[in-house]
């Protein structure tokens, strides 16, 4: 099967051919160090031996970490990513309102004049945006979800979501962002800021299936599960995604 291609286009090429503005890349590049360092098993471990199986006392899981949870890690790696193309530096004022600037001789932050949507608690109500310097362009049929980058709550600020029919429009986003109070100091150029994830637009509908047949189909498959001590979704379910 031919493979799907995401374009991208930048908007200023001798922007681009300088290197001032920064091509989106596969989200795989952008795992962060948190994640890396994660270990397998029981807290610090890495080894096997350590698992300590619970699943005989009827619980659902083993003593593993986040790192060997594939959906998980799945989302993380995702789309791609469209990255900040130069240091910003946040400093606050004595009211503690953030004050933006960066280096670059390019308009790289703008500001909203209000905020008419629900944001976390723990950000500025202040509405900054970046404007993407790429146009973007997804096969027949595909839109794009842009969002935070996904499972990244330590980065320094917040962005809401939004979905685009990106193979009929794709014009370059002001991507709404909210910083996070306590945060002053530099987001270095290259920091993910949104996650770009395509999407088919195919046709759903619901269906409630309370079936005995239907049950029985899937307790049959929760009670296979226990045939692995460990990574039986990666044994026998998990696809592995490409970008």
């Amino acid at each position: 099967m031919k493979n799907k291609k995401m374009i991208f286009v930048p908007v200023n090429k001798m922007g681009y051919l300088e290197k001032q503005l920064i091509p989106p890349v596969e989200s795989s590049k952008k795992i962060p160090i948190w994640y890396k360092d994660l270990a397998s098993y029981g807290g610090m471990s890495t080894d096997l031996k350590d698992l300590n199986p619970i699943n005989d006392r009827g619980s659902d899981g083993s003593n593993v970490s986040t790192k060997l949870c594939l959906p998980f890690l799945d989302s993380m790696i995702s789309g791609y990513m469209y990255c900040l193309e130069h240091d910003l530096h946040v400093n606050l004022n004595n009211d503690g309102s953030p004050v933006l600037s960066w280096d670059a001789n390019i308009m790289l932050v703008d500001k909203r004049p209000r905020v008419d949507m629900s944001i976390p608690s723990d950000c500025h109500p202040i509405q900054f945006g970046i404007k993407m310097n790429w146009y973007q362009e997804t096969p027949k049929g595909y839109s794009l979800l842009f969002t935070h980058p996904l499972n990244r709550p330590e980065l320094p600020f917040y962005v809401p979501s939004g979905i685009v029919d990106t193979d009929i429009w794709g014009l370059p986003l002001f991507i709404p962002f909210f910083l996070k109070r306590n945060f002053s100091g530099t987001i270095k150029a290259g920091t993910p800021i949104i996650q770009m994830i395509p999407i088919k637009r195919d046709v759903w509908e619901l269906e409630i299936n309370d079936s005995d047949k239907e049950i029985e189909k899937h307790e049959i498959r929760q009670e296979k599960r226990r045939s692995h001590i460990t990574a039986h979704y990666r044994k026998t379910t998990w696809q592995k995604k490409r970008y």
